[in-house]
């Protein structure tokens, strides 16, 4: 018997996910939640990644959940921005997409984003300054390594004599601390 599934999203979508995931660790990946964005290109997202449009006719690109540091939908200017996670000290990585409504799409952003952090604490620095240290996996892959990041909170900079190292070493403690 022929089962025919019912999208809403075009076939070329679907190939060109195919595509991109064929050498992820968990192959071929199927699209949960598609949205056409308002130039006609399409952003979809299955349960290990983001496909996000390229310059290159057909093409998407792979963003595993666990490098995506935050999305937020600004419905005012009909734009879904996504930033994605960077080496310390690097400006993050935005990407906007305008659409009309992100959808399922949106929710799905959440979910998958949310589901991809291990473990996050903020520990102060100096005063009640300090440092968000967020590890990530991907939730798709849960024998996957953890990647680990930190954020600075306003007011601290990785100039300032001392605040690197106790960073560093803050990131070491929750690490052993979870034993990850």
């Amino acid at each position: 018997m022929l089962r025919l599934r019912r999208t809403s999203w075009p076939r070329e979508l679907t190939e060109a996910v195919t595509v991109a995931s064929r050498h992820s660790p968990g192959g071929k990946e199927a699209i949960l939640a598609a949205v056409q964005l308002l130039d006609g290109q399409w952003v979809a997202g299955s349960r290990a990644a983001l496909y996000l449009p390229t310059e290159a006719e057909g093409a998407v690109r792979r963003l595993g959940w666990e490098k995506i540091e935050r999305a937020g939908w600004d419905s005012e200017a009909s734009v879904l921005r996504v930033y994605e996670t960077t080496a310390f000290g690097t400006p993050l990585r935005g990407t906007e997409l305008k659409v009309d409504d992100p959808g399922r799409l949106g929710q799905l952003l959440r979910e998958r984003i949310d589901a991809s952090v291990v473990v996050q604490r903020h520990v102060p620095i100096t005063g009640k300054k300090g440092v968000r240290i967020v590890g990530r996996r991907n939730p798709a892959q849960p024998d996957a390594a953890v990647s680990w990041n930190f954020v600075l909170d306003k007011g601290l900079e990785p100039s300032e004599p001392g605040v690197v190292e106790r960073a560093e070493a803050a990131l070491a403690a929750v690490r052993d601390e979870f034993g990850i």
